[in-house]
């Protein structure tokens, strides 16, 4: 079967058939990380495909994405933070803490921490991802993190916590 399509005047005529579809769809098939590949390269090389990244992650498109952020729950500095996780300290004094989202927690609690232990700085590159001495050592407590600690300025980490998921 053959597929015609006509042309617009004056110009040549592009005829497609069907073997020659089905060969190619059998080659992608049959070769699919190749085929990946050559795409992927094929996007990274293209010179439209990045002005419209460029038009994208640039002017109003961009305050339009970072305005909708702001609406968003799940980017808050609540519970509901999307990178938020489930925390089960142990005080100094004994009493235990149990909450989501380490960052809203020590804002929220900077009196059971030294003053010195609660000055927010900016990182260098991202400066709306803000730490603190005691938000560095307190996200070291939990087990599996790298270089966990076992204890710091008398806090512990209490039990096993078990992932709770929000409906938000």
């Amino acid at each position: 079967m053959k597929l015609n399509f006509a042309p617009p005047a004056g110009t040549f005529a592009v005829t497609v058939t069907e073997p020659r579809v089905t060969r190619l769809l059998e080659w992608r098939q049959n070769n699919a990380e190749l085929h990946h590949q050559l795409r992927v390269a094929g996007i990274r090389r293209s010179s439209k495909v990045r002005e419209v990244l460029q038009r994208n992650h640039t002017g109003l498109a961009k305050r339009r994405w970072l305005a909708s952020l702001i609406q968003n729950p799940k980017f808050q500095p609540t519970d509901l933070h999307v990178a938020a996780k489930s925390w089960v300290l142990r005080a100094p004094n004994g009493s235990i803490h149990t909450f989501r989202n380490l960052r809203n927690f020590i804002r929220e609690n900077e009196e059971l921490f030294d003053a010195a232990d609660v000055i927010w700085k900016a990182q260098t590159r991202r400066p709306k991802l803000t730490w603190c001495q005691a938000y560095q050592s307190l996200a070291r407590l939990r087990p599996g993190c790298p270089r966990t600690l076992d204890s710091w300025n008398g806090w512990t980490w209490a039990t096993e916590v078990i992932e709770v998921a929000l409906a938000g």
